[in-house]
């Protein structure tokens, strides 16, 4: 433990002391640029770099679980090398390779699976060539490899805090940009990581969508129907038949401000179609408001709400449990990620401050209970962490606290640390498995050219 403890502590003061020594908005004299804005036929070349990393602690729990009953540590590595080749009448092609490394951990002697959140060796993130206001009209398209993010990414959003990333696509975008709203076709694969080989290979579903965006209003409104149908035949409904998925969810998006001060903002959507031979009926809500005062560091104090519905019958064929559809988990219902939007009641209250422009200290403290107590408490992943189908273990997953540290030292560096505390309630204590309070620690940095 002595050795883990090292390891963290030297990481926060490299984190810390690079942040120091070069602590200004700007970046110092002597760090490193790349070229930038480069004549080349037609067009102009960028060349950007990212290196982020990032030491965790975990205790009695890992990426794989709860209640491990040990714990582990990882110094993940993620380096980012971009092309950005931009040409006349705003269009551009743009590439990104990244190489995805972790190190320290116990489950480096460990077998992996085929695709996994920790490592991907160098390959192709992000080849798309895009063309916005094709010839003056209001018509753009963006066809190839991309990350697809909208609004704050709770509905659909890349996954970067993961050290691969959550979701790659081979996708084609339309958009249609008018006055009042502008409107994105989506269609696309969810591309699957390999190892050690190039990704070429996609997860057994299709996502096609329409995302429209609305101008002109007091507060920011966005509507979306997006789809998924997986084709490979082998779902298994509430009466054991096998078959296809096909899910649409539609909802809206909202955020705001209220005389300078309040904030609000919400997600709401409906989910419906089939599993196999279930009917899906599912929902999913998130509310959220603030105020800021107006005094040095600008605290603000903030409640959230976030509701995802469950099964209340595993037999009557209808499939009640909302799907978190293709939007990140890790900033949303606490930060251990012991939760996804599935099946889920959230109670959420968070305090923050500014000590400057460029920095942020925020607590957060969440009260996880499971909206139907006979489904399951779903990890983050999507899998079942447990289920007591009788009901009896209740609806208490357990309570978090979260206590974070953002700094943006100067415009290529950044530094972000935290320390999130779990503790199981009464759901975890009467099922089968460990009890456990679980700690986690992380101290990260990014530099980007």
């Amino acid at each position: 433990m002595s050795g883990r403890r090292w390891a963290r502590v030297t990481v926060l003061a490299l984190g810390l002391l690079g942040g120091i020594g070069s602590g200004a908005a700007s970046a110092p004299s002597g760090w490193p640029a790349l070229p930038k804005d480069v004549a080349l036929g037609p067009g102009h070349l960028d060349i950007g770099l990212e290196e982020r990393l990032r030491y965790e602690y975990t205790d009695d729990f890992n990426v794989r679980g709860y209640g491990t009953g040990e714990g582990d540590h990882l110094l993940l590595v993620r380096t980012r090398l971009s092309l950005d080749y931009r040409l006349p009448e705003n269009a551009h092609v743009f590439v990104q390779l990244q190489d995805s490394r972790f190190f320290l951990s116990d489950l480096e002697d460990q077998p992996r699976a085929r695709s996994n959140s920790l490592y991907n060796a160098c390959d192709v993130k992000q080849a798309y060539a895009e063309w916005q206001t094709i010839l003056g009209t209001p018509v753009g398209l963006k066809i190839g490899r991309q990350s697809i993010s909208y609004a704050d990414n709770r509905i659909f959003g890349p996954g970067e805090w993961g050290n691969v990333g959550r979701y790659w696509w081979d996708a084609v975008k339309l958009t249609l940009d008018w006055e009042r709203v502008q409107v994105d076709l989506l269609y696309g694969q969810r591309l699957m990581t390999e190892q050690d080989s190039w990704d070429d290979d996609h997860f057994p579903f299709r996502m096609s969508g329409i995302y429209a965006r609305w101008k002109g209003l007091p507060m920011a409104l966005e509507t979306f129907w997006l789809q998924r149908f997986s084709t490979h035949g082998d779902l298994v409904g509430e009466d054991g038949r096998t078959g296809h998925e096909k899910r649409h969810t539609v909802g809206v998006v909202w955020d705001g401000i209220w005389r300078e001060r309040w904030d609000y903002a919400g997600t709401a959507a409906a989910q419906f179609g089939s599993y196999a031979d279930d009917e899906i009926r599912a929902f999913g809500v998130n509310l959220r408001g603030g105020y800021t005062f107006q005094a040095p560091w600008s605290p603000r104090l903030g409640v959230e709400y976030t509701w995802a519905s469950g099964d209340s019958d595993p037999a009557d064929g209808v499939r009640e449990t909302f799907d978190n559809v293709y939007g990140a988990v890790d900033s949303f219902y606490g930060r251990m990620n012991f939760v996804a939007w599935m099946n889920l009641e959230d109670y959420q209250l968070t305090a923050s401050v500014k000590p400057t422009k460029t920095m942020k200290l925020w607590v957060d403290y969440h009260l996880f209970r499971l909206a139907e107590s006979g489904d399951a408490w779903y990890w983050s992943s999507g899998g079942v962490a447990r289920r007591d189908p009788t009901g009896g273990a209740g609806e208490a997953v357990g309570q978090e606290i979260d206590l974070m540290f953002q700094w943006k030292v100067h415009r290529n560096l950044d530094f972000f640390c935290g320390y999130c505390y779990f503790v199981p309630g009464d759901f975890i204590r009467r099922t089968p498995g460990p009890d456990y309070g679980s700690d986690w620690f992380f101290s990260q940095v990014t530099m980007s050219f």
